[in-house]
């Protein structure tokens, strides 16, 4: 990887100073400011006081992400999501930019401790929380930010706490709680669900062709088997094919997973039409619930959740929620949460 191949990405061109190259790049729909700034120390760059600033700045947050991670061991299994297995892809002294580290916690249990862990270690000032409840299980997906230690200037820290890796788009595609023991497979899979959500950024493109490229020729049955299992054809091959556009990313691997996963991706698009046609636009059985934070003055260890009429409230390490259908919440429901917790307190 070299500045040519991030220019590629980001399609800057050759003539285009390094600062303008490095504003694309730390845009939400690249994601590619850390990558930029390690490679300009690499490739000799004047990096002066801000280059200097802002890559100790990466470094500091990839050690507290390490630090998290550790937290978070330390209170059940947990494994990083896409983060610890993508950066040994990278070549040496080339970052991967992360705003956030992502947490698989399978036990819910060991989940809400690690929770708590990391509020009760670290300034958290924003938390968010969804319930997904499926046939037979309910799981959680809990966000802790709070301000960076660098500068008021630079983003937040955040991670992310998940009980399943894979939550599909809560119609066609179900949820799957597991995820495959190769990791070069799981990471193509969570980059692919993640289109569920937005388009494929610039680091997903990067990320993509080195783990396409890191996958034995002899597993590329593997990976196809894994496409049509989780339900992730199309995704796979529109990042496969994203990759081929890119002439410094494509590889021979990116070019047979763009022509192999075609027809998967096909049948996969056709077997989403039929649920779809046979649910007539009903959402199915997974239903997704947005917490709305009712004040810490609920905190509650271990978590639980409360259910009274017409009403559903988590309270947990960090506060309670109210658990609401969509995010735009009936005044008359508010009201009675506030009516059933007195000691609640609602945004403004």
């Amino acid at each position: 990887m070299s500045m040519e191949t991030v220019r590629a990405v980001l399609g800057v061109a050759e003539d285009i100073r390094l600062g303008l190259v490095l504003e694309r790049a730390g845009r939400r729909e690249h994601r590619l400011g850390g990558t930029v700034c390690s490679l300009a120390a690499l490739e000799g760059a004047r990096l002066g006081r801000l280059g200097e600033a802002l890559l100790a700045a990466e470094h500091a947050r990839q050690e507290e992400y390490g630090r998290l991670a550790d937290l978070a061991r330390g209170c059940g299994r947990a494994e990083v999501l896409k983060g610890a297995a993508l950066e040994r892809l990278y070549p040496e002294g080339v970052l991967r930019s992360s705003r956030d580290v992502d947490l698989l916690m399978p036990d819910e249990n060991a989940m809400w401790r690690a929770v708590a862990a990391v509020a009760a270690s670290r300034p958290v000032d924003e938390a968010r929380v969804s319930m997904i409840e499926s046939p037979g299980r309910r799981d959680w997906a809990v966000a802790l930010n709070w301000a960076s230690p660098e500068s008021d200037l630079d983003h937040p820290y955040a991670v992310e706490f998940f009980t399943a890796a894979f939550v599909g788009d809560h119609a066609t595609v179900p949820l799957r709680p597991g995820r495959p023991d190769d990791p070069l497979l799981a990471g193509l899979l969570l980059i692919a669900e993640e289109l569920f959500q937005q388009p494929p950024r610039g680091r997903d493109l990067v990320d993509t062709a080195l783990l396409l490229a890191a996958v034995p020729e002899a597993e590329r049955g593997a990976l196809r088997r894994a496409a049509r299992d989780w339900s992730l054809a199309p995704e796979l091959h529109q990042l496969a094919e994203r990759v081929c556009g890119i002439p410094l990313l494509s590889t021979p691997a990116a070019r047979w997973a763009a022509d192999a996963l075609a027809d998967e991706a096909e049948r996969e698009r056709a077997r989403r039409a039929a649920v779809a046609s046979a649910s007539g636009g009903d959402a199915g059985d997974t239903k997704v619930r947005y917490g709305l934070f009712l004040g810490e003055a609920l905190r509650a260890f271990p978590a639980r959740v409360e259910k009274s009429p017409g009403l559903t409230v988590l309270r947990c390490p960090v506060g309670g929620f109210l658990l609401v259908d969509d995010v735009l919440v009936p005044q008359e429901l508010a009201d009675a949460a506030l009516a059933r917790y007195p000691e609640a307190i609602l945004p403004d």
